[in-house]
């Protein structure tokens, strides 16, 4: 008797441990866990603010549709953490999320300078990293394996601005002198000298070239030495609250030359605020909410619908970059880092949210885990942001700087 209760007691307890493990994966399935770095204070709050719009509509509509379908409706959910628009704080984070969190993939991070060090734990760490916005093109150009990037790099949005000027020379509109300025991060050095070797390329004279910390409050320096030069065109790459500080300064000294900003800092609704200080430039953007495209007409209509706002640039790409993470997991059908990373790699689609940005081709990620994408440029016109050029995607026709 004795012997037969101490079996069935071991068999009940083998049972129970099996039970008990089958248990615990399936709760394990119940959540899927997505790390976002996003620059919640400091310098670059104001952008950190928009990313998180994007990635919160993203996840609402993948649970709403039943999770991850691949994965029995596992929800997903967003494990979010403050950069403090710092590299040394995104570091910390970024850390935090792999090694605490046990998160399945890491995106966003927004700037160049925390999005350096963001990398390079994620490669460290082998977790897949899909970079919403950030521009340095040594990002994708070092031999990560497990960093990617949405956004285009700022060579192949300098190539585009190059295409654009070349587009206005068209319309009778030509520059001779230009002016650079830009923030003194990774991300304005690297779309700076972008720039300076298009202009070297195009014969066009460089005349002023001048570099400031992000988060000053005073640029006249720099505009009364652009002014002096003669510069017939300002190109600058800054981020949102130094557009509106170089805008404003620009104004009460009545330089009024051709604006070509870079990227987001360009389309914010901030900037509108400048009012006539902003009327008329131009900005190199990834995205813009009237770009003529099926999948950009049902997110914008979802995006408004929520948050009653049109969407910058920021929000587009950090929805494109969860939905392609949680694609991914859907083909590896497994929440395990690696197995993320290698769908990432061969992921492609030609339809849905993930055709958001205007793509060259299918969206996917080439070799070096760059996604193939373009830019468009928009124009400030009475008060609005309107896409311009190119022709086949314009939402308006340019209207003559004044």
């Amino acid at each position: 008797m004795f012997k037969f209760f101490k079996k069935q007691t071991i068999h009940s307890l083998c049972l129970g441990l099996a039970l008990g493990a089958l248990t615990s994966t399936a709760l394990a399935q119940e959540t899927v866990k997505i790390g976002v770095l996003a620059p919640l204070t400091g310098v670059t709050a104001s952008d950190g603010g928009w990313l998180m719009k994007g990635h919160e509509l993203a996840v609402e509509e993948i649970n709403a549709r039943g999770g991850i379908r691949s994965l029995n409706g596992a929800k997903v959910q967003l494990v979010v953490a403050d950069t403090q628009s710092k590299p040394e704080a995104g570091r910390g984070e970024a850390e935090r999320l792999i090694e605490r969190e046990k998160v399945s993939a890491l995106t966003g991070a927004w700037s160049s300078a925390v999005t350096v060090v963001v990398a390079q734990v994620a490669e460290r760490n082998a977790v897949p990293f899909v970079i919403t916005s950030a521009v340095a093109d040594n990002l994708t150009e070092k031999g990560m394996k497990y960093v990617f990037r949405v956004s285009p790099k700022a060579k192949w949005a300098v190539e585009d601005a190059g295409r654009f000027l070349d587009y206005m020379k068209t319309r009778g509109t030509a520059v001779s002198k230009v002016a650079v300025i830009y923030e003194d991060g990774p991300y304005g050095q690297s779309v700076a000298d972008n720039y300076k070797a298009l202009f070297a390329a195009k014969n066009i004279a460089v005349v002023a070239d001048d570099s400031f910390r992000t988060g000053v409050s005073d640029l006249s320096t720099q505009v009364t030495k652009m002014r002096a030069a003669g510069a017939d065109l300002v190109v600058m790459a800054a981020y949102v609250n130094d557009s509106i500080v170089l805008f404003r300064t620009m104004a009460s000294q009545n330089f009024k030359p051709l604006v070509l900003g870079y990227g987001q800092g360009q389309v914010q609704p901030a900037l509108l605020q400048s009012g006539k200080a902003v009327e008329g430039s131009f900005g190199v953007v990834e995205w813009m909410p009237d770009v003529n495209k099926e999948s950009v007409k049902k997110f914008v209509a979802a995006f408004e619908a929520k948050y009653k706002a049109m969407p910058p640039p920021t929000s587009a790409q950090a929805y494109v970059s969860t939905w392609a993470i949680i694609e991914a997991i859907e083909q590896a059908k497994s929440t395990k880092p690696q197995a993320v990373r290698d769908a990432l790699a061969t992921l492609k689609s030609a339809t849905g949210p993930l055709t958001l940005l205007p793509s060259r081709q299918l969206f996917g990620f080439d070799i070096a885990g760059q996604h193939l994408v373009g830019s468009v440029v928009a124009q400030v016109i009475d008060g609005k942001f309107v896409t311009v050029w190119p022709p086949e995607v314009a939402a308006g026709a340019i209207v003559p700087y004044k």
